[in-house]
């Protein structure tokens, strides 16, 4: 994993958005949150552009809540850590990571969008050691050379962990995917190289399937309204557990467009997006995604958080053939 990204800071000082609840064997647990709508938005009036450049149509904001999907990620695996009597390596009992990201649907087949790291065998890996750590009384520096130099395999001996996803939307009106499903993991573009992914939900219906959501024809500008959309995990903290709770919308504004010494543009936004938010739209006043909720800057007294650049979704889908 690399321990840099962005200009002059460590890794460890970005903050993913994926929401992870640690768990070991197969007594793992999660909570949902709940049905309830948000406080912070949703639900009633519009999303509608004033720029000249903008499409016209307006958008309500129920439609982008029947347009987003939560995912709930799973990795098991094995770590080989050293924990012999005399310092030699061993292999822990099954370990278990679930964790939890926002998805969009993107394609009438049943793609479905989201960032990189959600899903992305590398962050899994750091996922099932952090989840193994969480026993035991380490430092910042130990869980890193853990991350650098354990070894981590699948059920099977030898082989390479999966990240496996399911699906399922909040109990609104609109919603229609109401059981958990399986989905597959079609392309991924990991973090340091874009962050972004692309799912697919086999065999929806087409009565079943979630509205599409729209990628803007145009670069959004510094000082763009924006709205940032998906299921914080802090709300499920305080939630009902029983159901998932309603996406919340957060709004703000175009910051800057910055480049990273691997040359991958994103956008900083004032909207506050925080974990279990990653994957989630951020969308222009015409409804349309602009890019992907990506991490924020932990540490700093103010919010400076990141989502994928617009040029590079457009690419990614059409590579895929999706839109």
């Amino acid at each position: 994993m690399a321990n840099e990204c962005g200009v002059s800071l460590r890794r460890s000082s970005l903050s993913l958005l994926a929401a992870v609840a640690l768990a070991t064997t197969a007594g793992c647990s999660f909570s949902l949150g709940t049905s309830d709508p948000p406080a912070d938005g949703g639900g009633t009036g519009t999303i509608a552009s004033s720029s000249p450049s903008a499409d016209n149509a307006s958008v309500s904001p129920q439609v982008l809540e029947d347009s987003v999907v939560f995912l709930m990620t799973t990795v098991t695996g094995y770590v080989l850590y050293p924990g012999g009597e005399n310092g030699e390596y061993v292999w822990s009992d099954e370990v278990t990571a679930v964790g939890s990201c926002t998805g969009w649907m993107a394609g009438e087949g049943g793609e479905i969008m989201t960032a990189g790291h959600c899903v992305d065998q590398d962050e899994g890996r750091s996922a099932l050691i952090s989840t193994f750590l969480s026993d035991y009384d380490v430092t910042e520096e130990e869980r890193v050379d853990a991350e650098i130099n354990w070894t981590v395999e699948g059920l099977k001996d030898g082989s390479e962990i999966e990240v496996q996803v399911m699906t399922k939307q909040p109990n609104i009106d609109g919603a229609t995917i109401s059981d958990w499903i399986p989905v597959q993991v079609v392309d991924v573009l990991p973090f340091e190289k874009g962050d972004l992914a692309l799912l697919r939900a086999n065999g929806l219906r087409p009565d079943s399937q979630p509205p599409v959501m729209n990628v803007a024809d145009e670069d959004p500008q510094t000082g763009d309204s924006v709205t940032s959309i998906g299921f914080p995990a802090a709300v499920a903290d305080v939630s009902n557990t029983m159901s998932i709770q309603n996406p919340s919308f957060k709004t703000g504004t175009i910051s800057s467009k910055q480049i990273s010494p691997r040359g991958v543009a994103g956008y900083e936004i004032n909207a506050d997006i925080s974990a279990g938010m990653s994957g989630g739209p951020t969308v222009n006043e015409a409804g349309k995604v602009v890019g992907v909720n990506s991490y924020t800057i932990r540490g700093e007294s103010q919010a400076f958080n990141f989502i994928t650049d617009t040029a590079d979704l457009r690419r990614f889908l059409e590579k895929n053939g999706v839109g």
